[in-house]
């Protein structure tokens, strides 16, 4: 199944360059958060050997720090997004967006693709991308 973007009748237009980037972040959010919760245990890799013009990196504990907080501020984004959505529909369009699966059939297919649009929307918006 291909992403595409709803054209008609749909109020939460993306460029499609963002439209893509955000579907891609969207899923990559579990990947993030295992992440999120194993980068204060990693350990550094012990870079500075004592040379003057060492190749090891300046302070490992700020480059943790803002990676930390950039992969924090995509998993809020998502979840702020999906919020926003009705929780009867969140798993019909967090399923269709993680596993590009079908639409449940207990609503019709295109409230499902609003809601969809207005995730993805909300998402680039909260990740300052529009």
């Amino acid at each position: 199944m291909q992403d595409y973007q709803r054209k008609k009748g749909n109020r939460y237009i993306l460029p499609t360059a963002v439209y893509n980037q955000v579907v891609w972040i969207i899923r990559d959010y579990y990947r993030m958060k295992d992440e999120l919760a194993d980068i204060i245990t990693q350990s550094g890799s012990g870079g500075d050997d004592g040379m003057p013009r060492g190749t090891g990196a300046g302070d490992q504990t700020y480059s943790k720090v803002l990676q930390r907080d950039e992969l924090y501020s995509k998993t809020k984004a998502i979840e702020h997004a999906l919020e926003a959505i009705p929780e009867e529909y969140r798993r019909g369009v967090w399923d269709n967006i993680q596993k590009r699966k079908r639409y449940p059939y207990d609503a019709d297919r295109t409230t499902y693709g609003r809601y969809k649009s207005k995730m993805v929307y909300l998402t680039a918006k909260h990740l300052h991308l529009i």
